[in-house]
């Protein structure tokens, strides 16, 4: 929760944005992957014209920044 509010001190959150849920939703990943998912986020909103982002901004970062960590791991285990 404490490396999302670092990465989002200059983002504008939705005040329905949780992040001790989206803690939750992003077990183990590093600092790095958490800022992925903090500036994805913050792509996909603006993206749509919106000034502020939102939760399904964040789950829909979280799927892509995952998605792209399994396909890393799958390159490195062939």
């Amino acid at each position: 929760e404490a490396i999302f509010k670092v990465h989002l001190k200059k983002v504008k959150v939705d005040e329905t944005v949780d992040l001790t849920q989206l803690a939750r939703q992003t077990p183990g990943m590093s600092g790095a992957e958490i800022a992925n998912v903090c500036n994805e986020a913050a792509i996909l909103a603006a993206r749509q014209n919106r000034e502020a982002v939102t939760m399904a901004d964040f789950n829909e970062a979280i799927d892509k920044v995952t998605l792209g960590l399994e396909n890393k791991s799958m390159l490195m285990t062939r």
